[in-house]
């Protein structure tokens, strides 16, 4: 039986703007029975995804003011690799992009001249994003470490403005059971 990994990692975005703010948490809860495909170890994880923003757009005489929040959870896996051009362990998402329809859901109201018009309903997908490279000597039994939060260039929020700044941090942590190898 191959070695079972388990652990947890998460990435924080926050969105900032003019009139806009959006803040989610994803989260991979990553255990359960390994497979072996070569020299893969496949582990199933749980990725979770919440957060909430608003955004207040204002031209002419007319707003537009949309509140959302974020509530996804999707089924993966994690990989778990020693590369052989260096013998390190590589540690990923072993999936496609996960995508969850209406993950994203809120209200959007419209003001024309003062007047304000029937609210509407905003439900838009949520997307997985992609952890760093997560890269360990092939000996570890506890893989574990976080970057700090960093700009990253994108679109990360529903309705973000051109002119936002995003910023992602991460952290991760990773068990080895089994036997000594």
């Amino acid at each position: 039986m191959p070695p079972a990994w388990s652990g947890s990692a998460s990435c924080t975005i926050t969105v900032t703007g003019p009139g806009y703010q959006h803040s989610e948490t994803q989260r991979w809860a990553v255990g359960g029975p390994t497979s072996v495909r070569g020299a893969f170890r496949l582990v199933p994880s749980r990725w979770t995804d919440t957060g909430s923003g608003s955004s207040h757009v204002t031209q002419g005489d007319q707003s537009r003011d949309i509140t959302w929040t974020v509530k996804a959870a999707a089924a993966g896996k994690f990989q778990f690799v020693v590369r052989a051009s260096d013998n390190k362990l590589v540690i990923g998402q072993a999936n496609a992009q996960l995508r969850v329809a209406n993950g994203i859901t809120g209200t959007q109201q419209v003001t024309i001249g003062g007047v304000a018009q029937t609210p509407g309903a905003v439900g838009l997908e949520a997307f997985e994003t992609q952890l760093p490279p997560i890269v360990a000597a092939s000996t570890s039994r506890t893989v574990s470490g976080s970057t700090p939060p960093t700009r990253v260039a994108g679109s990360f929020g529903p309705f973000q403005p051109a002119a936002a700044t995003v910023t992602k941090s991460c952290t991760w942590k990773f068990t080895k059971a089994g036997t000594h190898k």
